[in-house]
């Protein structure tokens, strides 16, 4: 199985407020392909990606970057 690893650092105390938006969307749109787990210590945002399928893992992976950008620029307004 591989897998991919994405960790934030946040500056701000935010992390568990953005991991909690996170599953909301997480939920909202299942992944079938890969198993995803989201996890905050601290300040600092986990999430790993696990599946045998590549191309499914570089989706969820954009998907994710996406869901963050636009959570980070709402959080901004």
């Amino acid at each position: 199985m591989k897998d991919a690893h994405i960790e934030i650092v946040y500056v701000h105390e935010k992390a568990k407020d953005i991991e909690r938006l996170l599953r909301i969307e997480e939920d909202s749109s299942p992944f079938y392909k890969t198993k995803s787990k989201i996890q905050t210590e601290g300040n600092v945002l986990k999430i790993t990606i696990d599946s045998d399928d590549i191309p499914a893992i570089r989706g969820s992976f954009n998907t994710y970057m996406n869901w963050l950008m636009a959570i980070e620029q709402g959080m901004k307004l």
